[in-house]
């Protein structure tokens, strides 16, 4: 088999996945769990499927939303009525325990904008959306800013990958051993950093 047939095979392999029949509800729970108890962005299943897929990526940018906004609900409970059960231990889990005071403060201090901004950070957002819990954020005002956060990132997100997908899967299927070499080299770099600083 040559090479160009294999990267035929995988592509297909990759095409199978974001069809399958739970594809969609798996993006939705990794949406749900990013913004309530695990840092793991659903970012890393949308941008197959919508490769794969690209006229199902309306749907697939709402669905992500609902379900992030849901999630983000379910954080903002952790952090006010859990925070001693669940969300301290979370937060040590994830190594934000020393930095949370000050993403409590920011929320108090800077409310609706704060979880606005994040939208635009690495900051994982449930550590965002537990600490307006903490910080006892109006939930009606947290709510709407995180429809806001949340459809802002998808839709941005998504209409890159609608405008650039097709590029972006010839790339892969082309310089797919380079690029993977090049992203564990990143992601390696990435946990050496973080553990260092």
């Amino acid at each position: 088999m040559n090479a160009s047939a294999a990267r035929g095979g995988r592509l297909r392999h990759v095409a199978a996945l974001s069809r399958h029949r739970y594809s969609t509800w798996a993006l939705a729970a990794m949406a749900f769990t990013d913004a309530s108890v695990l840092p793991l962005p659903p970012d890393l299943l949308l941008v197959p499927m919508i490769l794969i897929q690209p006229e199902r990526a309306p749907v697939l940018l709402v669905i992500c939303t609902l379900a992030s906004s849901l999630g983000a609900g379910a954080g903002y409970l952790i952090g006010y009525g859990l925070w001693s059960a669940v969300g301290a231990p979370l937060m040590q889990l994830y190594g934000h325990a020393d930095g949370f005071a000050a993403y409590q403060r920011l929320v108090h201090d800077w409310g609706v904008w704060f979880i606005i901004g994040k939208g635009f950070t690495p900051i994982p957002f449930m550590v965002a959306t537990i600490a307006a819990g903490v910080a006892a954020m109006p939930p009606l005002p947290f709510m709407i800013a995180v429809l806001v956060a949340r459809g802002l990132h998808f839709a941005i997100f998504g209409t890159l990958l609608m405008l650039y997908g097709g590029r972006v899967l010839s790339l892969v299927a082309r310089y797919e051993r380079p690029l993977a070499v090049i992203s564990i080299l990143v992601v390696v770099g990435l946990l050496v950093a973080y553990h260092l600083s």
